[in-house]
């Protein structure tokens, strides 16, 4: 499996999760087994001193009432008096049974801290490491008339322990009583535990791991298949569609891509068009001119008219190779845009002044209407005067006597203008095209002039239309207002 691929990373994702998952819950089971375990023990254990406390107190002065000397079976027990006799008896008594049961012992120790052992572990030895221990662990506590609690080691095996102080009775300081219980059955039970969590986490852990594995490969084989298609589309095979996946996420990208793929066909096929006519409208001009020239060289043509006619060609292909330089930049969005706020009335007068010499020439006339308040909009009034000198130029090569400008403001946002002539308009098969690069009418140029006033005004987030009235071609521009 790649390092770089999708596969990998959910993989890679998952299995971190996964590992974080495990150590996690296996802390935080741990720790909460480990304090709830032993809380309850220490619980047990002061519950169980608490009650031979209760009972010592009570009940061992009464059961020797009669008696003032000690029994004869305990001849080596060392005491004081009989009340202190009768209480660690009965102490003994109350906590030997209980503790049994939970695997707990105990240690009493007097107001001396010297250790006092029961009747019957007088007749056997002590255990020292363990009696030491304890009492090196409590001479460390800071306050022993307070119940304390401790946890120490021995031996490789863990302890806990309840230091439960005595209270007095008859003034007579009684000492403290020590419960301990080891806490290796706890440790196993609670590795006991932890095997079987571990177990059933890894077991866990595999099926996410088989169940992502299915789920990567049935995510990723709709991408090699959008691969193999963008493939065949950087190959410019554009007609292959990629059909829709049953993911909703890819639908977006799957119909992104073909609308990209129809854009590039259409592009290509524009592109193909485009130098068939870039060749033809440059072979035209040039073959003129090199017939001329051939004719000035050999004396066949006569030269002040052969010169005439270069230099008409010369300049209609500088203007040609102008004009598509400016489309070029326009298309690829090199061109800047000096953006100000413009008076769009103004800016009509001025066209329509400049281009009024070219009309006269003709015969035409140029009619202007706008409104008298000022419309303001956000262009660059060099590019959108030549838009606007494109369209009048096109009005005036077919227009018969007049052309008409008008401008109005159709809603809160929007103004437009309005250009017409009184020529033949557009052919019924030509309206569809005439904005198309190299589209020419009957008197055409180029086919140039119409494509850059379309670019340029859609590039202001503008529309521009065309259509047949009455009285010939319409031209209508729809520009936002500042």
């Amino acid at each position: 499996m790649k390092s770089n691929t999708i596969k990998w990373r959910i993989f890679k994702y998952n299995l971190t999760v996964i590992i974080t998952l495990i150590v996690l819950v296996a802390i935080i089971f741990n720790a909460a087994i480990r304090i709830y375990i032993e809380k309850d023990i220490i619980g047990q254990l002061n519950k169980i001193a608490s009650h031979a406390e209760e009972t010592a107190l009570k009940r061992g002065p009464e059961i020797f009432i009669f008696s003032k000397e000690i029994p004869p079976e305990l001849p080596r027990i060392r005491i004081r008096t009989n009340d202190v006799f009768r209480f660690y008896f009965m102490l003994d008594r109350s906590l030997r049974e209980p503790l049994s049961v939970l695997n707990a012992d105990y240690i009493l120790m007097d107001n001396n801290k010297n250790i006092i052992n029961s009747p019957v572990e007088l007749y056997a030895d002590p255990d020292e490491g363990l009696v030491g221990k304890i009492s090196s662990e409590i001479s460390k506590l800071k306050d022993l008339e307070k119940e304390s609690y401790l946890n120490f080691h021995l031996s490789g095996t863990e302890y806990i322990a309840v230091v439960k102080p005595v209270a007095q009775k008859n003034d007579f300081g009684l000492g403290w009583i020590i419960i301990y219980s080891s806490l290796q059955k706890v440790n196993q039970l609670q590795m006991a535990i932890n095997i079987i969590l571990f177990a059933i986490l890894l077991l866990s852990a595999f099926i996410i791991v088989l169940f992502s594995s299915v789920i990567v490969k049935k995510i990723s084989e709709p991408f090699s298949s959008l691969n193999q298609h963008i493939r065949s589309i950087a190959e410019r095979n554009f007609g292959a569609k990629i059909s829709t996946p049953v993911y909703d996420e890819l639908s977006e990208f799957v119909t992104n891509i073909n609308i990209m793929s129809e854009r590039l066909e259409t592009y290509d096929k524009a592109q193909k068009t485009f130098l068939q006519n870039v060749s033809h409208e440059f072979r035209t001009p040039l073959m003129s001119i090199q017939s001329y020239a051939e004719g000035i060289k050999y004396n066949v043509a006569d030269s002040n008219e052969a010169a005439g006619i270069i230099i008409e060609e010369s300049k209609r292909l500088t203007q040609l190779v102008e004009n598509l330089l400016y489309l070029s930049r326009l298309d690829a969005m090199e061109e800047n845009y000096c953006l100000t706020t413009l008076d769009y009335n103004e800016l009509l007068r001025s066209c329509a002044e400049r281009m009024n010499m070219i009309a006269c020439n003709n015969n035409i006339k140029i009619d202007i209407s706008v409104p008298e308040e000022n419309i303001n909009i956000i262009a660059d009034e060099e590019k959108l005067s030549r838009a606007i000198n494109n369209i009048l130029s096109n009005c005036i090569r077919y227009a018969k006597s007049s052309i008409e400008i008008k401008s109005e403001i159709i809603d809160e946002k929007t103004v437009r203008v309005t250009i017409s002539d009184d020529g033949p308009g557009f052919e019924s098969n030509e309206l569809p095209n005439i904005f198309d690069r190299f589209f020419k009418g009957r008197k055409g140029n180029f086919g140039l002039g119409l494509a850059i006033s379309k670019c340029i005004i859609e590039k202001h987030k503008g529309k521009i239309t065309a259509e047949n009235s009455e009285a010939g071609a319409v031209f209508r521009i729809d520009l936002p207002m500042a």
